[in-house]
């Protein structure tokens, strides 16, 4: 009787050790490893972007940071992308990027920018190479299942920082006073390509994108959720402003004559801007910033099937 009581405590004690490893020690060794068959994933984002630049703003004079929101100018912004994770904690991306750039000196009540009264938009398309680091690791790959026990380790909450570099091409319109929308950079509104004066900016830039991403695991394979990015180009012109007003009649000789590109011009509600006088300010180049609720599908990789002899 008491080799067999011995034998039944030895048998309960190695139960024991046997689910511990497997409660505590388990879960990390497999999420350590199983994220490496999740590396490839595809990932579709819809939201909104808002323009930091000359034009529009908050009602004060123009910051071109998120400090300076214009709800009103808010318009909508897609995107597409593919990840592949190269760490447990570090994913590469490859973007594209839709979105459209709204700003107008009428939905400000600062003085210099109300009575510019100029506007502008934009579509804008850029291809972006980033890179996400996880601050706080979801370990929904982590979930596992032995011989009747069943846990998941972690948090199933993703916290992610991300940065990295784009090409965007942007072509921004003026609205005219019949509704009809006018590509800008043609018209050389600040004298650009005329005799003495700069040649025409080039509507092809480069960004910085940097942002930060929250996720939550629906199951295994999807997860939703939100990244805010800003974005920093290296040009001064996405809204067609930055430096100073031009011999308006000069501009308009130079368009063949064609006087109903004036508003698009000269400044003000009376349409009068001076030749010389700042238009926009050049100290620093416009940027913007997207809000997009996010999706994504990880794509299991296949397992490599063993040799037969």
């Amino acid at each position: 009787m008491c080799s067999i009581f011995y034998i039944c405590q030895s048998i309960r004690y190695y139960e024991t050790i046997r689910n511990n490893i497997t409660i505590n020690f388990l879960p990390g060794l497999l999420s350590a490893q199983i994220w490496k068959r999740y590396r490839k994933q595809v990932t579709l984002g819809v939201g909104a972007t808002n323009f930091f630049g000359d034009l529009g703003g908050g009602d004060d004079i123009g910051t071109k940071d998120f400090t300076d929101v214009d709800i009103a100018a808010t318009r909508m912004t897609i995107n597409a992308g593919f990840k592949y994770q190269l760490t447990k904690n570090f994913t590469a991306r490859a973007n594209l990027t839709w979105g459209l750039l709204r700003g107008d000196d009428k939905f400000t009540d600062e003085k210099f920018r109300n009575q510019r009264n100029l506007n502008f938009r934009s579509n804008i398309w850029e291809g972006s190479i980033m890179g996400e680091l996880y601050i706080l690791q979801n370990s929904r790959n982590g979930s596992f299942r032995l011989r009747g026990i069943r846990g998941n380790n972690g948090l199933k909450m993703d916290i992610y920082l991300l940065g990295g570099v784009g090409l965007m091409y942007f072509n921004p319109k003026g609205q005219l006073p019949n509704g009809d929308w006018i590509a800008l950079q043609p018209i050389g509104t600040e004298g650009q390509g005329l005799p003495g004066q700069k040649s025409k900016y080039n509507r092809t830039t480069l960004t910085i994108p940097i942002g930060i991403g929250i996720a939550k695991s629906i199951d295994r394979y999807w997860t939703i959720g939100l990244e805010i990015v800003y974005r920093n180009t290296f040009s001064d012109y996405i809204d067609d402003v930055g430096g100073n007003f031009y011999d308006t009649e000069a501009i308009i000789k130079a368009n063949g004559g064609d006087r109903s590109i004036e508003p698009l011009i000269s400044s003000g509600v009376n349409g009068n801007g001076i030749q010389g006088e700042k238009r926009g300010g050049s100290d620093s180049n416009d940027s913007f910033m997207t809000g997009t609720i996010t999706i994504t599908k990880k794509l299991l990789a296949r397992r490599r099937s063993r040799p037969k002899f």
